[in-house]
């Protein structure tokens, strides 16, 4: 039993290499095989193969790509794209992979590319000329006051002229020392938070002097370029911007004419990124002068697909031997196939780890927990009403990609534990609309705090059972009654122990919970160390193995964030409904003002249980049950398909 990891098959196929791209064609459209990379194969390597060499083609299919990419940038910068839920109802156009190859091929993109790419060139020169004619604008700015032609300020032949910036900070010590000099005249154009803007003039006996006092107060130079006055090159630079924006506009009217062609070019780059990898593939073979050998992973149940699309190919002769993998072995690939329940619950797994081929799949195990889980944690019928209207809204109108149709469906579900644990608490927005529910949480608190680490106590048994039946699946016995079996007797008659202090129990069955209690510990100190030589080093490690109870303690007090975020939740609630209503009586406009209160708190409250709710509820899958039998680690499966950025590949 694999339990949704999808059954292997390993095939090393022989095919000549003249054959190479048709075969390659047609697994691309079969998809479902994973190549294994014989670059380090080195046993193979020692018998005369070699790698097969990149084709040259390659280097063609990159320009090809980086002119479709830089045209579809080029398009992106003009196209007006629908944003939020409307752009969500639209989604991306979809296509199989034959559809998209035959849309590919009949695009005649070169024309379009070399229209915008000189379209986009002069943009970038007009833009570039833009940018120097703002800065030196914004330079003059400074100098408007300045009522003299620029090109006169270095004409004088008896007196000389700085112009230039000094540090505000610095101003009382140069008026200071400007005092000693006759024929020196400073005056402030402009300043701003940082400089002042100096005009000097100045003798040309006096000039050095002027200067090293200007320098001696952190005086910079300033060049100003133009002929007329600071203000006329202004005006002059404002005409030339206006010319250069009406000339840029109409480029740009050109480009977005050219938009219709925006969906030709995602086409296209999603046909010529998949035609890459599959030149690509051929880095994984070895090849003799004319052969090749692929060696790869496919699922059990295509085998009989996979020869069908190889001898779809075309192929004049080939070798093909395919065999089930060795389970065992650390290369196999993985591949999830769980149900349309179950899959929704997939990204959590691939979040922490993907199983190795001779593990469990966890996906399916772990979907009813994290379901009652979350549901507890939130537990209000409005909110669970909520999500499921909107889920429910968006899976059926909106064309949505595949991963974010299962995020959807992952709300959808959860939402139905929401409204049960809701109604079972009788909470709706808090207690705005009162409910008569079962349990009332803030009266029957201790019962909620049982309840979640009853909860916890199946839940972490559980693991150990999967941990149990992954070695007995394995033929370990001893491993199983070490790793799960002696824990089982160890905390099932702690519990029975811990029950007696609180309810009546018959002495029989004290007697039996104390001594199934010993003989489990007995045995955690006889088992623990059983994978350690020397028997003193066994019996240290088995009375070290003890030590784990307080983990499973601190496991069980995990499982009060039940019962806490479920509190926490409807106290939120409730205080927001507290404020509203005391509003409420303060008339129309305290009305208003609650109404917004309400609807502001009870959506803060909604974002926040449901955040919270995901990550303690994951934190409760990841770190107390996964760690009773989970390891993770597997190789990803790769289909033989590029993943699409501008379209959905059916």
């Amino acid at each position: 039993m694999q339990m949704a990891i999808v059954k292997m098959s390993s095939f090393n196929l022989f095919a000549f290499d003249s054959n190479r791209d048709d075969l390659l064609h047609e697994l691309q459209k079969f998809e479902y095989v994973h190549f294994e990379d014989l670059e380090e194969a080195e046993d193979l390597k020692d018998e005369g193969l070699k790698s097969v060499t990149v084709p040259e083609s390659m280097v063609e299919i990159d320009d090809e790509i980086a002119k479709v990419r830089h045209a579809i940038d080029i398009l992106r910068r003009y196209h007006s794209e629908e944003t939020g839920l409307k752009a969500m109802m639209e989604g991306k156009p979809s296509y199989t992979f034959k559809e998209l190859e035959e849309k590919a091929l009949k695009v005649d993109y070169l024309s379009a590319y070399e229209d915008l790419k000189e379209l986009a060139s002069k943009v970038d020169r007009i833009e570039e000329e833009e940018n120097q004619l703002n800065a030196l604008k914004e330079e003059l700015e400074h100098w408007i006051k300045l009522d003299y032609p620029i090109k006169d300020l270095k004409a004088f032949e008896q007196s000389k002229v700085f112009v230039g910036t000094l540090p505000i900070k610095l101003g009382d010590k140069l008026d200071e020392e400007l005092a000693d000099l006759e024929y020196s005249h400073v005056e402030i154009i402009s300043e701003d938070d940082e400089n002042r803007y100096l005009f000097a003039l100045t003798s040309k006996d006096e000039a050095d002097k002027l200067y090293e006092v200007l320098r001696s107060s952190s005086f910079s130079v300033v060049d100003l370029v133009g002929d007329g006055t600071p203000r006329e090159e202004i005006d002059s630079i404002d005409l030339k911007l206006e010319q250069l924006a009406e000339e840029k506009g109409k480029i740009e009217d050109s480009i977005i004419a050219l938009l219709k062609h925006l969906s030709e070019f995602e086409v296209v780059y999603e046909y010529l990124v998949n035609k890459k990898l599959r030149l690509s593939a051929s880095e994984n073979f070895l090849a003799t002068e004319k052969v090749n050998l692929i060696k790869g992973y496919i699922p059990m149940d295509m085998e009989g697909d996979f020869r069908k699309t190889i001898e779809s190919s075309g192929l004049e002769a080939y070798y093909l031997e395919i065999e089930e993998v060795d389970r065992d072995d650390p290369n196999v690939p993985v591949l999830l196939e769980n149900s349309k329940f179950a899959e929704v619950f997939e990204s959590l797994t691939n979040m922490y780890a993907l199983p190795r081929y001779n593990e469990v799949d966890p996906t399916p195990l772990l979907a009813p927990f994290y379901l009652v889980f979350f549901g507890m944690m939130v537990a209000d019928m409005a909110y669970g009403l909520i999500m499921l209207i909107a889920t429910s809204i968006v899976l059926k109108k909106a064309n949505l990609e595949e991963d974010t149709r299962n995020f959807i469906k992952f709300f959808f579900y959860l939402s139905f534990s929401v409204i049960a644990w809701g109604a079972l608490y009788g909470s709706f927005f808090g207690d705005l609309i009162p409910i008569k529910g079962l349990v009332d949480p803030a009266e029957q608190y201790q019962s909620i705090l049982m309840l979640s680490i009853f909860f916890g106590l199946i839940h972490l048994f559980f693991g150990l059972g999967i941990n149990a039946y992954m070695h007995i699946r394995d033929r370990r016995y001893l491993d199983a009654f070490a790793d799960a079996g002696v824990w089982y007797m160890s905390l099932t008659g702690a519990i029975g122990l811990i029950l007696s202090m609180y309810v009546p129990v018959p002495a029989v069955l004290l007697t039996i919970s104390k001594w199934v209690m010993i003989a489990g510990l007995v045995g955690i100190v006889l088992t623990g160390g059983k994978d350690v030589e020397g028997i003193g080093a066994k019996i240290g490690v088995g009375i070290y193995e003890l030590y784990g109870i307080s983990g499973y303690v601190g496991d069980f007090v995990s499982y009060s964030r039940l019962m806490a975020l479920a509190l926490s939740g409807g106290f939120i609630a409730a205080a927001v409904n507290m404020i509203a209503g005391m509003l409420f009586e303060i008339g129309v406009i305290g009305v208003i003002f609650g109404i917004i209160v309400i609807i502001f708190g009870q959506s803060l409250n909604i974002f926040l249980s449901l955040l919270g709710a995901y990550v303690h509820t994951s934190r409760l899958i990841y770190v107390e049950f996964f760690g009773k039998f989970y390891e993770g680690g597997g190789k990803r499966f790769n289909l033989f398909r590029s993943k699409p950025e501008f379209i959905n590949l059916k």
